[in-house]
C-alpha cells in the first residue's frame, strides 16, 4: 500500500489515505478491524466487491456471518466477526445499510462509528482499515460518502482511543477525490481547540421541542446553548455542524424520553455523550428524564433529574440548579 495523504491530529492519532489493496495489507499496516459493507444478508462474492476479492484469497464473509461474535444490526446495521485467520486483519466489521443510494449517507456512516465505540474498550481497537464504503455496487454518491466519511472519522479519532483510521482505495479517481478532501480539511483543522464554542449541547428528540423551549428560555441568556433547530440553517451539512458542536461543547444536557431512544440521530449524539461521560465524569453529562421509556442499560445507570411526564415545574427546577451550579 502506498501512503498518499495523512492528517495528523496528535502525535499518535492520524487519518491516513492509501492507494492499494485491502486484501493485501503489509505487516507494518496491520489493522484491528477491517470495515466492509454489504447488502443486508447478502455476501455474494462478486467480481467487483471487496467481499469477492477476499473470497478469492480464501476468506468467505458469508461463513463469518454464520459464526458472528456479535450482531448489532438491530442497533446499527453492523455485525462483527470472531478473530480471523487472515494476514494483518484481526476482525471484520460488516456494515449492512438498507439500500437507499439517493439518501445522504450521514446516519449510515455514523452507525459504523457507534458500533466501533461500543467495542473499543473490550476489543482494544487502535487501527481501522476501510475502503470508500457504499460507493461500489451499493451505488451511493462518491462525493457525499467522501465528505461524511472524512468528517466523521476525524471526530471519532479525536474522542475515541482509536489511533489510526486507514482509508484504502485502489481506484485512481477515488484516491484523488479523497486526497483533495483530506488536504482541504488539513488546512483548517485545529487539533487543540481549547475554547469551547458552547457551554451546553442540548441533545433531544424533535418531538420534545416544547420542553426544550423551557430550557432555551431559562438558560439561553446566561449560557451559550447548541440547539439544532436554532443553530443549523436550512441546506447546510447538518451532521458536520452537529459533529463540530459536540466536539466544541463543554457539557451536554441529554433529554431522555421514549422518542429520544427511538431516534437514530439521538442515539448517535448519545454515543458521543456516553464517551464524554466515561472520560470526564458525570459533571460533563446532565441527563434530564422527560418521559418514561424503556431505557437501555447505558442510559438507565445515569444519575438523571426526573421531570417525568414533561413536568414543566421540574424542568424549570432543573434549569435553576444548572444556573446556580455553573453560572
Amino acid at each position: 500500500m502506498q501512503l498518499i495523504s495523512e492528517l495528523k491530529i496528535s502525535d499518535k492519532k492520524s487519518l491516513q489515505l492509501f492507494k492499494g489493496d485491502l486484501t493485501d495489507i503489509p505487516n507494518d499496516q496491520k489493522v484491528d478491524f477491517l470495515v466492509l459493507s454489504a447488502f443486508p444478508d447478502n455476501y455474494l462474492p462478486t467480481t467487483t466487491s471487496l467481499i469477492g476479492a477476499l473470497y478469492r484469497k480464501g476468506l468467505y464473509v458469508g461463513k463469518l456471518a454464520r459464526e458472528k461474535e456479535l450482531d448489532l444490526r438491530a442497533y446499527s446495521h453492523c455485525w462483527i466477526s470472531k478473530e480471523i485467520d487472515y494476514p494483518n486483519i484481526k476482525r471484520i466489521l460488516c456494515f449492512e445499510p438498507e439500500p437507499d443510494p439517493a439518501a445522504n449517507p450521514y446516519s449510515q456512516i455514523a452507525e459504523i462509528f457507534q458500533s466501533l465505540t461500543l467495542l473499543s474498550k473490550s476489543h482494544s481497537i487502535k487501527s481501522i482499515g476501510l475502503p470508500l464504503l457504499m460507493t461500489g455496487e451499493q451505488n451511493y454518491s462518491v462525493d457525499k460518502v467522501i465528505e461524511e466519511l472524512v468528517n466523521t472519522s476525524l471526530l471519532w479519532l479525536e474522542k475515541e482511543p482509536f489511533e489510526t483510521i486507514k482509508i484504502v482505495e485502489i481506484s485512481d479517481k477515488k484516491v484523488e477525490l479523497l486526497k483533495a478532501t483530506i488536504e482541504e480539511k488539513a488546512k483548517h483543522f485545529n487539533k487543540h481547540n481549547k475554547d469551547n464554542d458552547y457551554d451546553f449541547f442540548v441533545s433531544y428528540s424533535r418531538k420534545n421541542e416544547k420542553e426544550v423551549d423551557i430550557i432555551k428560555k431559562e438558560l439561553g441568556e446566561k449560557f451559550k446553548l447548541f440547539i439544532d433547530t436554532q443553530e443549523i440553517e436550512i441546506g447546510t451539512n447538518w451532521l458536520d455542524k452537529i459533529n463540530k458542536a459536540m466536539a466544541g461543547s463543554k457539557r451536554f444536557i441529554v433529554c431522555l424520553s421514549d422518542t429520544y431512544i427511538e431516534s437514530k440521530v439521538c442515539k448517535y449524539e448519545y454515543s458521543f455523550c456516553n464517551l464524554k461521560y466515561i472520560q470526564e465524569g458525570d459533571e460533563s453529562v446532565l441527563p434530564l428524564y422527560l418521559y418514561s421509556a424503556d431505557l437501555p442499560f447505558e442510559m438507565s445507570i445515569l444519575n438523571f433529574y426526573n421531570a417525568r411526564e414533561g413536568n414543566t415545574e421540574k424542568i424549570s427546577k432543573f434549569c435553576e440548579i444548572i444556573l446556580q451550579k455553573y453560572s
